[in-house]
């Protein structure tokens, strides 16, 4: 049996709600294990699992640490950050779940929304560069001509939408890229709004 060291269960949670305030987002696995000196990843999770059980955190829909209702003030709205896709060739979609982020809801309406990096040049022609991050309207179906965020077997990818008469064609906005034809795809959001890396 493993033993629970309540001063770092403590030390952990008020770390937790003094990131959540000073960044309007919560701190990831490696925020919180770089801040506390702790030896592994393995270690955050055993502690935030306490902390799920015991109550003083809840998880958001994604698995992810809830950012505190305090900080879900009128005029926002809570986005978890959840990795990176590829805006080349298809990445798999489910790692490195990073946070939350508080978004005025004045710019990007109510809808439910994750956030995502996007990595590669395949999207250069939409606007798209690699290091932007990607805001997501979460919904399951698009429109031709929508950029979406597709799901590939495991892998997700961000293409412009086509949906023709026997496959979906998954367009790359950029000349070097073929088009991705299938019959099978799963949408997870269409890209809403796209934050320019400085």
């Amino acid at each position: 049996m493993k033993v629970i060291n309540e001063q770092l269960l403590e030390q952990m949670l008020d770390y937790i709600k003094t990131y959540q305030v000073e960044n309007g987002r919560s701190p990831s696995y490696r925020n919180i294990m770089k801040k506390l000196n702790l030896s592994s990843l393995s270690m955050v999770h055993r502690y935030l699992e306490l902390l799920y059980e015991r109550g003083s955190i809840e998880k958001d829909k994604l698995g992810c640490i809830d950012i505190s209702s305090n900080l879900n003030c009128a005029g926002t709205i809570i986005a978890p950050i959840v990795g990176t896709v590829t805006c080349g060739k298809p990445i798999y979609a489910e790692e490195n779940i990073e946070g939350v982020c508080k978004l005025p809801s004045a710019i990007f309406g109510k809808d439910e929304l994750f956030l995502l990096h996007a990595e590669g040049d395949s999207m250069i022609n939409a606007g798209i560069n690699s290091g932007d991050i990607l805001t997501v309207r979460k919904c399951e179906c698009a429109e031709n001509g929508q950029i979406v965020v597709a799901l590939l077997d495991d892998s997700a990818t961000v293409k412009t939408f086509y949906k023709k008469k026997d496959c979906i064609v998954l367009h790359p906005e950029n000349s070097r890229y073929d088009d991705i034809i299938t019959k099978d795809v799963k949408i997870l959001g269409i890209v809403e709004h796209c934050i320019h890396k400085l």
